[in-house]
């Protein structure tokens, strides 16, 4: 019983935490100090992610469209 009873109030002050930090998303109050953080860090992911997209397409622009380097050409021996 000692048990059941810790862990329903465990849960009780946890959903209790999180129906605090629901409060200003449903007020209409502005995005929050927590919601500009987790846009940043979205942000932060995304440019470091683009990053090296750039580099690869410039790689792949000068594959497609630079001078060739030493390609011969291929002789059957037959």
């Amino acid at each position: 019983m000692k048990n059941t009873l810790r862990i329903v109030t465990f849960m009780a002050i946890l959903y209790a935490n999180s129906a605090f930090a629901a409060t200003g998303a449903m007020g209409g109050e502005g995005i929050g100090l927590v919601g500009w953080i987790f846009i940043g860090f979205m942000a932060l992911i995304v440019a470091c992610q683009f990053v090296p997209a750039v580099f690869m397409l410039g790689s792949m622009m000068v594959g497609f469209f630079g001078k060739a380097k030493n390609n011969e050409k291929v002789l059957d021996n037959q």
